[in-house]
């Protein structure tokens, strides 16, 4: 996935992970990540990711929903 991953700025957030979709290809990819996180015994490490995760793919929802002609899958 070539999303950028960043690290959260704000209190309690500092070790978990930022991801930013910018392609379909990189939604689609989040989407099966996270039903495969969703399926798998998780540490913190992969909850924070499946968190992450999650967040961007409602951000990428929100910003294309009322976008006619973008695709989603």
């Amino acid at each position: 996935m070539r999303a950028k991953v960043r690290r959260g700025d704000s209190t309690g957030e500092a070790t978990r992970p930022v991801f930013r979709i910018e392609t379909v290809e990189d939604y689609g990819l989040a989407r099966h990540r996270i039903e495969s996180l969703k399926d798998s015994t998780r540490g913190d490490d992969e909850e924070q990711e499946l968190q992450a995760l999650i967040d961007a793919v409602e951000r990428w929802d929100a910003d294309h929903a009322a976008q006619p002609g973008r695709h989603r899958r």
